[in-house]
């Protein structure tokens, strides 16, 4: 039976039996004995329900990877026993969490309770995570007027402008960059020396170096048919507002065509700034006012 046992054997168990002393072994009981012994440290141990006070919440660990490693151990332990694990989980948590205190101040009986609470924080959290990225969306939001400035009375404006002390001081300058709004976010076409119809000519002869932009989205009814725009070849808005053609002059003049179109005052300022001060240097002009109503407040 000990020779029989041997064709039994594969990789270490059959070295072990092989490095065995010759005539050490008098019965199959001592083979069998002595193999447990050396073996017996191989085996996997069946996991019990104290194994889940091991698993721990990292500091920085999102509760959501916490809640799946306690469930991926939970459910390899047969007959897990309730308590336990309701234990464990409340162990596990970082202390400094708000889950771990809401645990700690309300007693849950059954696991199922548990979850709920743990599944509602990380909600929460991840809410709170979302709102973060999109922090800088929020903040340009919040830069609109708020319907208080909007409904004010425009004499109310008017006299408030007229006691700030600061008020035209800087009416005739243009803004620079960092004082933000006024600087145009569009590129000043006016550089060109030809005309705009011949401006589309020329890109037109152009080819393929050219972005021709797609037919305008806008419904039919909310545009008006008496602008024409000779770059998107549909009515809308004039040639000489169309954004679409400012931006892909601008690309252009980057690329170094167009140049030998511009005026002799931007050639010269393209000569000492490059491109991309054509781009940046015309500030936006503010817009035509009709009248001027003058109120006299006391």
């Amino acid at each position: 039976m000990c020779k029989g046992f041997r064709s039994t054997l594969t990789g270490p168990a059959l070295q072990w039996y092989i490095n065995m002393p010759t005539k050490s072994i008098k019965s199959f009981a001592a083979l069998s004995d002595k193999f447990v012994e050396q073996f017996a440290s191989s085996r996997d141990l069946e996991k019990n329900s104290d194994d889940l006070y091991e698993i721990l919440q990292h500091r920085n660990e999102p509760l959501r990877s916490y809640i799946a490693r306690f469930n991926q151990e939970k459910v390899a332990i047969p007959g897990c026993n309730a308590d336990t694990t309701i234990s464990a989980f409340k162990r596990g948590l970082f202390p400094e969490g708000d889950l771990y205190k809401e645990l700690i101040k309300y007693k849950c009986r059954i696991m199922e309770d548990v979850l709920c609470r743990a599944w509602a924080q990380v909600r929460w959290e991840e809410d709170v995570a979302s709102r973060a990225k999109a922090g800088p969306k929020y903040n340009q939001k919040s830069s609109k007027p708020t319907r208080s400035d909007r409904d004010e009375p425009s004499h109310s404006k008017s006299a408030r402008e007229t006691n700030n002390p600061n008020r035209g001081k800087y009416q005739h300058r243009p803004l620079s960059r960092p004082e933000g709004m006024m600087v145009s976010t569009w590129p000043d076409i006016s550089h060109l020396a030809i005309s705009k119809p011949k401006l589309i000519g020329v890109l037109r002869q152009m080819g393929p170096q050219v972005k021709w932009p797609p037919k305008m989205k806008a419904a039919e009814a909310n545009r008006n048919p008496k602008r024409w725009c000779e770059f998107h070849s549909d009515h809308g808005h004039t040639t000489e507002d169309c954004i679409a053609l400012k931006m892909e002059v601008a690309e252009l003049l980057k690329k170094g065509y167009l140049q030998d179109f511009l005026s002799d005052k931007a050639k010269n300022l393209l000569n000492k700034e490059g491109p991309d001060l054509l781009i940046e240097a015309a500030p936006a002009l503010p817009p035509q006012q009709d009248r001027v109503i003058h109120v006299i407040t006391g």
